[in-house]
């Protein structure tokens, strides 16, 4: 039986950030979900599908942040940067319901010829980034998915958009709007990148915090990480005075 998330404490970000800052994206997304699930090993994070190890992010995020979260993206139009309000729970949403570790396999009808083929999962990922452009980064994932090899394009394209079908929430797209210029567009949310980024912020507050308060107390590191955060915050506020 799958085992409940754990959140990750200041001590675990800190680590998990160290260990991460030097990685592949690909490999950070696991690296975070592995500080995060006791008794799974890396190699069963890898095999998730990418919408359900995008899903497990997305509910990590919300244990450890909250349900709230601001974006930015620059303005395609005028390069405004925009701001938008994101709400992780709803993204949470598109997460495929299904038993978890399970990888079922569909079929497409495709010029005559019926395909089986499975969902990608990280490992695959791995292999089709190596490609020397993003075609055949495409076909390089499909065919591993689907067991062939020199599938037709149509059928490619085919197999990809029943992929997008099956496990929505490996893509999540997000519908922005300019409020300088009124341009529209779409921004492909990328959930490990996100978080990355805010795991990133918070492992260089929690250093600052760690360097303040050894300078005024003497304490350890093991001693002010295992404060409480708001009994950080209330010793920073007195050191500050």
């Amino acid at each position: 039986m799958e085992q409940p998330m754990q959140s990750l404490s200041a001590a675990k970000i800190l680590a998990l950030w160290e260990a991460g800052r030097t990685q592949h994206a690909l490999d950070r997304a696991l690296t975070i979900l592995l500080a995060a699930s006791p008794g799974a090993s890396r190699g069963e994070l890898a095999d998730l599908s990418i919408g359900e190890r995008d899903a497990r992010l997305l509910q990590l995020r919300r244990q450890v942040l909250g349900a709230g979260a601001e974006g930015f993206a620059e303005c395609p139009g005028c390069t405004e940067r925009v701001e938008f309000p994101l709400d992780i729970a709803a993204l949470e949403g598109r997460a495929p319901s299904r038993p978890p570790d399970t990888l079922p396999h569909y079929e497409i009808e495709s010029s005559g010829d019926i395909i089986r083929f499975r969902l990608p999962t990280s490992h695959d990922l791995a292999e089709a980034v190596a490609a020397p452009d993003s075609s055949l980064a495409l076909r390089e994932l499909v065919e591993r998915c689907a067991g062939q090899a020199n599938l037709p394009n149509e059928t490619v394209e085919a197999i990809s958009q029943a992929m997008l079908q099956a496990d929505p929430a490996a893509e999540i797209t997000l519908q922005l709007s300019c409020p300088v210029c009124a341009q529209e567009w779409d921004l492909l949310f990328d959930i490990s990148a996100f978080f990355w980024a805010e795991i990133a912020a918070q492992a260089q507050r929690l250093l600052r915090e760690i360097d303040a308060l050894a300078r005024a107390y003497g304490w350890t590191e093991h001693e002010i990480l295992s404060l409480p955060a708001q009994r950080r915050e209330t010793y920073l506020e007195l050191v500050a005075a």
